[in-house]
């Protein structure tokens, strides 16, 4: 559902850009973009959402942890194509 919801708000965006709206990025720009499949009654609510004090303050806590360097390399939330067990193997080399 969070990628759902992700690429919805980043077709939004783009229609913005797009069309040369300045400040494209900024909710109250894309708001009037809403996609045809999302319901008039939900769309309000997501809007409130994103909005919110307490999904800013996440999504930007998030955003840098994305990008944070430990044991000399960029964390990530996968590891990759690697299996579980050549990657557990690789994390003990780092230790």
């Amino acid at each position: 559902m969070r990628d759902f919801w992700y690429e919805a708000q980043k077709k939004e965006k783009k229609t913005a850009r797009d069309r040369g709206f300045e400040g494209w990025n900024d909710v109250a720009v894309w708001r009037d973009f809403k996609l045809i499949y999302i319901p008039e009654n939900i769309w309000p609510h997501y809007l409130e959402h994103v909005t919110s004090e307490r999904f800013t303050r996440r999504s930007q806590f998030g955003a840098g942890n994305q990008n944070r360097p430990i044991h000399g390399g960029v964390t990530t939330h996968t590891g990759s194509s690697v299996s579980f067990a050549v990657h557990a193997k690789q994390l003990v080399r780092l230790i």
